[in-house]
């Protein structure tokens, strides 16, 4: 008997009872259907992230934000007093070997901008010309903002592509005049469109990033917050460099030019976010792993009984093959074939169920969660591999001891049996 042989009896002994071998290989499905399900949505959420972190200027740069107060149990134990400059962010250029460019910036949530009678409420960014690459700020119409802008406070705007879509609808909006109004009782500044962002979508904080208008940092300043400091920096540095020297270095900078004062200085690092999140996207893959093991061994040791039952109903056709001379390693590969393929069907169905109930879930956590538009399914050819030889480790760790009893089976015994 050849071995394709033996391998044919013994998917055809497992088409021959299809209710029991679908019983066997359901417990393998929901296993692994249960970690490719987990596992895609895992990785589309830290897609989700990656791609929101590219957005706001990539891993390889620091915000350094404004602290303004210390609290404790709510009450304010103490105000800083120094904010960032303007000339901080060429300080730090010049100081800092390893900093490739510092954009210095302004925003105010919630600004009143008005065109013929329609209002939108947008937040408004105090930009400088570097965003445009560095943030990825391209336009799809027009111009972004310019030196000339910065250094003669012009009374020019870029829209983002919500805003110029409620105030202008399908027209352009380009060498139009709006009205930006800081608060209600703030004096309305007029301010010629000069650009249209490209659509950016939403980030992770509940803000759409189509919903801003950007206006030159100095006339920010000058006529819209009437204060000369800015409310942060982005320092972007070269790849490789250490997160926590560049961070220590731009601190040096700052409290010389603050006398030696750092209360005020707060910093996020997306590279931090990163890695703390890749730490939690391991010990839930190793958490999700040793369930799944814990599943896929009760379900192995449901096929090994499978194949224990299918033993004794085949004892008197063993006896039959051996007796016209079938060798102990052709009856072994026969039921061992039994196992591998119950537990490659179950693999099989369980990554086609694990890809269908990841969509499923993908689409109940964005209306659950409405922080994206679409939740992306990240199923990795990598996993699916491993689930298929984990399938045949699993087929022959539990298919070894029943064809291994079905061999040593002497055609004399296997004949005198009643079943």
């Amino acid at each position: 008997m050849k071995i394709y042989e033996a391998i044919a009896a013994g998917i055809q002994h497992i088409q021959q009872n299809r209710l029991r071998a679908g019983l066997s290989i359901l417990g393998i499905l929901i296993g692994i259907a249960s970690v490719l399900c987990m596992m895609a949505i895992g990785d589309g959420a830290k897609k989700i992230i990656t791609d929101n972190i590219k957005r706001l200027g990539g891993p390889n740069h620091i915000q350094f934000l404004t602290r303004t107060a210390f609290y404790q149990r709510g009450r304010i134990l103490k105000r800083t007093t120094e904010r960032y400059t303007f000339d901080d962010a060429f300080a730090i250029e010049a100081a800092c070997p390893s900093v490739t460019a510092v954009l210095p910036r302004n925003l105010a949530p919630d600004v009143f901008v008005t065109y013929k009678g329609r209002e939108f409420r947008p937040h408004v960014e105090g930009a400088t010309p570097g965003y445009e690459h560095l943030m990825s700020w391209h336009t799809q119409e027009g111009r972004f903002i310019s030196d000339n802008d910065i250094e003669h406070a012009l009374q020019v705007c870029v829209l983002g592509a919500n805003v110029a879509t409620e105030l202008f609808g399908d027209t352009s909006p380009f060498g139009q005049e709006v009205e930006i109004r800081f608060h209600n009782r703030h004096t309305p500044v007029r301010m010629r469109v000069v650009g249209k962002l490209i659509p950016r979508g939403r980030n992770l904080l509940w803000l759409s990033l189509d919903d801003a208008v950007c206006i030159p940092l100095t006339t920010f300043q000058q006529r819209v917050s009437g204060k000369r400091h800015v409310g942060g920096l982005i320092v972007f540095f070269r790849k490789g460099e250490d997160i926590n020297r560049v961070t220590e270095d731009v601190k040096v900078v700052l409290r010389k030019r603050h006398r030696g004062k750092d209360d005020f200085i707060r910093t996020w690092m997306p590279k931090r976010s990163i890695r703390r999140l890749e730490h939690i996207e391991k010990v839930i893959k190793i958490a999700l792993g040793g369930i799944a093991g814990f599943s896929l061994f009760v379900s192995g040791i449901g096929i090994m009984n499978i194949c224990l039952v299918s033993v004794g109903e085949k004892t008197r056709e063993i006896g039959l093959r051996k007796s016209v001379g079938a060798r102990r390693i052709d009856i072994f590969y026969q039921f061992l074939t039994e196992s591998i393929s119950l537990c490659l069907c179950g693999t099989i169905l369980g990554i086609a169920g694990g890809w269908l109930f990841a969509h499923g879930m993908a689409r109940v956590a964005v209306r659950i969660l409405p922080i994206v538009e679409m939740w992306p399914v990240v199923l990795s050819v990598r996993w699916m591999v491993i689930s298929v030889l984990f399938s045949i480790f699993m087929g022959v760790i539990f298919g070894v001891y029943p064809a291994i009893r079905a061999s040593r089976m002497t055609p004399i015994d296997a004949l005198r049996t009643d079943t």
